[in-house]
């Protein structure tokens, strides 16, 4: 499909055109632009009988018979289906190595390699691809997750049997702002039987600063947990259980997924109450704990010390910036501690530990929380004896008070 396309969709069909397999029908969908994109399709599809004309009056509202399983509706469960984006390629032997190595292997989806491209300058950024091809089945579905969990990220350099498409079921893929093309593929791999991955790169994706992945939306912080939850039920309900190794590795993942969130966030142009609510919410939820908690985080890959400097990073980000905050309102003072107690103690912060403690025991005595400020106040005594702040917290506690109304 295609949406406001015009420069970067010739580019998509030349590579079409160049597949070395030519017995090919391309559904090309004109999602609703407001561009030329509409035009060059009709005039793509004039040129060659084997593009089939699409096109939704709005982006990303299916008009009848546009949806993907109404399209593969007179296809038998053999054939194959695969996606491009309209401003990526495939390689000329994409269809033609992805169908021998179906056939030969008799797979369910077979995936590729693809390389990163700069969408400004063209230039190759970056590879995923493996150092050998991969047949998963069975156990494998296990043992390889970690392998083959980054060729499920996405639904395209991939080709995938009509009758995986045919088993796919929506009610296990949640709507989600950021991320529905990880839910889509990894329901594809459920129901898949045989999946083989290429130890080739075939497929080039363009990276635009442009795309979702570097817009700021508040959705974004509950796609990290729904996709992190989806992969775990993925695992249970395939394989029926979650390895010790999987798990961290899914941390890792998660961990990945926020730091990057985290970025976006601060790097957005939303105000400081709505970045510290965002912070609240991505840390106080019980995954970040469980990621905080988790001893020698690194160990699937030999790299404790790599994986833990990372971890720190990723809190000593959110605690040197929550540390910077002059103003916070009193509703969210004790959850601000909470959570700055925790970024803080993650990332090594004594210091900072100390100050969210105090921060705490000033806002009860302040309210009148005495019982509350007095425990806190003597843990803070125990821990510092000599700290002068905590003396005239001890002071103030000591004086008498009216009751309170």
């Amino acid at each position: 499909m295609a949406y406001n396309a015009e420069k970067t969709l010739p580019r998509t069909a030349a590579s079409i055109f160049a597949q070395s397999y030519g017995d090919w029908v391309w559904y090309l969908v004109d999602n609703g632009s407001t561009d030329s994109t509409g035009k060059i399709i009709h005039e793509l599809a004039k040129r060659d009988h084997r593009i089939v004309p699409l096109a939704n009056k709005k982006n990303q509202i299916w008009e009848p018979g546009n949806g993907i399983t109404e399209v593969v509706e007179p296809y038998d469960d053999s054939d194959c289906i695969c996606w491009i984006d309209a401003d990526d390629t495939y390689k000329p032997d994409f269809l033609k190595k992805s169908l021998a190595a179906m056939s030969e292997n008799a797979l369910d989806i077979v995936a590729c390699g693809n390389d990163f491209m700069d969408a400004l300058t063209n230039k190759l950024v970056g590879t995923r691809v493996l150092n050998q091809n991969l047949i998963i089945a069975g156990e494998g579905f296990s043992q390889n997750f970690i392998q083959y969990h980054q060729f499920m990220r996405t639904y395209w350099a991939k080709l995938f049997s009509v009758a995986v498409l045919r088993r796919y079921d929506s009610t296990r893929v949640p709507t989600v702002f950021y991320g529905w093309d990880t839910l889509f593929t990894q329901e594809m791999f459920h129901n898949a039987f045989r999946i083989g991955i290429l130890s080739e790169s075939m497929y080039q994706y363009y990276i635009s600063q442009k795309s979702a992945s570097y817009q700021w939306n508040v959705k974004r912080i509950d796609a990290d947990r729904i996709l992190y939850k989806a992969a775990r039920d993925f695992l249970f309900d395939k394989c029926g259980f979650v390895s010790t190794v999987n798990e961290e590795f899914l941390l890792l993942v998660y961990m990945n997924a926020i730091k990057d969130t985290l970025a976006v966030l601060l790097k957005s142009g939303k105000s400081d109450t709505e970045k510290l609510m965002g912070i609240l919410d991505i840390f106080s939820h019980a995954d970040t704990k469980r990621l905080a908690a988790w001893k020698n985080l690194g160990t699937i890959f030999g790299d404790v010390a790599g994986m833990t400097r990372q971890r720190t990073g990723l809190f000593a980000a959110a605690a040197k910036w929550l540390l910077l905050r002059k103003e916070v309102p009193d509703e969210q003072v004790e959850r601000f501690c909470d959570v700055g107690q925790l970024v803080c103690a993650a990332a090594e912060n004594a210091d900072g530990w100390v100050f969210f403690k105090k921060l705490r025991a000033q806002f009860w005595i302040g309210n009148g929380r005495t019982d509350k400020a007095r425990a806190e106040v003597d843990e803070l005594a125990e821990l510092l004896p000599a700290d002068r702040e905590i003396a005239g917290f001890q002071a103030q506690l000591n004086e008498p008070h009216p009751p309170r109304p």
